[in-house]
């Protein structure tokens, strides 16, 4: 664990805090996919179009915009209507000819039968992931059973869109729907009640470990679980009740052109 000192938890939280009133705004979400769900304004279309969009969020941010709106524009305003309402035939027919760099046709043809059979079973993708977590709200109880869910559709196939929470993923994509699902501010738009935001985990991945370790926040290299979980941590000790608060914000610098790395690191990489 690091060693933070209370004199750098309030130096962190004092900037983190001026950084998120400063960016925690819409006109700073262009190009994150956190716009495409924050599109829908009905729970059961917002909770659809968040299992699409995070599993496709690895690469470029403009691309997983542009792959998640090829695949929810056909379904039309409601994804959750569509889904629900068509036949497996017509949910491929949406899925011809789809590629986002390692992800084909088929993976996300049975990520959407996957999402299909959780609404007629459980009704909400909520309640499935609800229905694992324990009295300590875990969050990776939940993972695992959405994960299992998701993957049902795949067999023993790998699906490019589904890390496996059993091998030790930092799971940053699940981490980011839940999060988008259950916070909810200027940018997250919320929704569930299953969890709160004090149980979160930090969706790590490359850019976000990065910023972790200039700002001392990790001793670890790794981005997985173990990582996330430390990462997590950390930002517990700057903002007990919301760990997760300051993800939007940080992940700005180094994705925005006009937001460089360099400025997030002059302003808090040293007290």
């Amino acid at each position: 664990m690091p060693d933070l000192c209370e004199e750098r938890i309030q130096f962190l939280a004092d900037h983190f805090e001026e950084m998120y009133h400063r960016y925690n705004r819409p006109e700073f979400i262009d190009p994150d996919p956190v716009g495409v769900v924050r599109s829908y304004p009905d729970l059961p279309d917002r909770e659809v179009a968040a299992v699409v969009s995070s599993c496709l969020a690895y690469g470029r941010a403009a691309g997983i915009v542009k792959s998640a709106r090829a695949i929810l524009d056909p379904m039309g305003p409601s994804p959750h209507g569509f889904l629900t309402g068509s036949s497996p035939l017509e949910i491929r027919m949406i899925c011809q000819n789809f590629r986002h760099r390692f992800t084909d046709c088929n993976d996300i043809y049975e990520l959407l039968l996957s999402i299909r059979d959780i609404l007629f079973e459980w009704g909400s993708i909520e309640a499935l992931f609800a229905s694992g977590l324990g009295k300590d709200e875990k969050v990776t109880g939940g993972l695992r059973k959405l994960y299992r869910s998701l993957q049902k559709n795949s067999g023993k196939r790998k699906n490019s869109l589904l890390p496996n929470v059993s091998r030790g993923s930092a799971c940053k994509r699940y981490n980011l729907m839940i999060k988008w699902m259950v916070r909810n501010d200027g940018i997250d738009p919320g929704g569930w009640r299953c969890l709160s935001p004090a149980s979160l985990i930090l969706p790590l991945d490359t850019h976000m470990i990065r910023i972790c370790q200039e700002l001392g926040l990790v001793t670890r290299k790794t981005p997985d679980m173990v990582t996330a979980n430390q990462a997590t941590r950390s930002f517990r000790l700057i903002a007990p009740q919301d760990p997760t608060k300051y993800d939007f914000t940080l992940t700005r610098f180094g994705i925005r052109p006009d937001l460089k790395m360099s400025d997030l690191l002059g302003q808090c990489g040293h007290s």
